[in-house]
């Protein structure tokens, strides 16, 4: 879904068809994820400290709000498959709404991924055959992926990301001259910032004490 994200954020790179059908895709993605994972959404292991749990639940409720608003107003805005639809209605507030919601969308997707990263880092360790404890699953990707997180940090700072967080952008504007794969490692880069900073700030806050309380 990650992948697809980035596909949608680059309209201009595959046109209105593309991204409408990359839209109901998406749309039809999550409802499978809903659907598969129905049973952990609310019923948690027992195990996992009260402030994780609050927090989860939290973020996944903000998810749903936010991807909802992108998905309904997406669905508004449609101008080639749903255009003949009642609910049309290419009004510039809806645009707005939908520029606004995609970008809050993909970081509250960077959250999503933050909440479960040491489970995906244990699943590729796996699937790669790495030892979890060996120098490359504890120095070398954590420090790439630093790096890459602070390539995030300069782009969310010097592009005009916080812009559309903010409410403030009417219509986006893109750089046609910039490569395609450019313009996914960028807001990957963004996505991968705000992964980390989920993931350590869990790791100072609930899950150090937790530890540090126990006997």
């Amino acid at each position: 879904m990650t992948l697809l994200l980035l596909v949608l954020m680059g309209f201009h790179l595959h046109g209105e068809i593309v991204h409408e059908w990359a839209g109901i895709i998406f749309t039809l993605l999550i409802m499978l994820h809903l659907y598969l994972n129905r049973h952990r959404l609310w019923s948690l292991s027992p195990n996992i400290p009260l402030t994780m749990l609050v927090v989860n639940r939290i973020i996944n409720a903000v998810t749903f709000v936010v991807i909802l608003t992108a998905i309904v107003s997406g669905m508004m805005l449609s101008r080639h498959i749903l255009l003949d639809q009642a609910f049309h209605n290419p009004a510039s507030w809806v645009r707005k709404v939908h520029m606004t919601s995609v970008h809050w969308g993909m970081l509250i997707l960077a959250l999503h991924i933050g909440l479960h990263w040491k489970m995906l880092a244990t699943f590729f360790c796996r699937v790669l055959n790495i030892s979890s404890n060996s120098f490359f699953a504890n120095v070398m990707m954590p420090g790439v992926f630093s790096l890459i997180a602070l390539l995030g940090l300069y782009e969310l700072l010097n592009q005009d990301y916080l812009d559309y967080l903010l409410i403030k952008v009417d219509f986006s504007f893109f750089d046609y001259d910039e490569s395609a794969l450019l313009f996914y490692l960028r807001y990957l880069a963004i996505i991968i910032l705000f992964s980390l900073i989920t993931r350590f700030s869990l790791w100072c806050l609930i899950f150090r004490k937790d530890k540090a309380a126990s006997p």
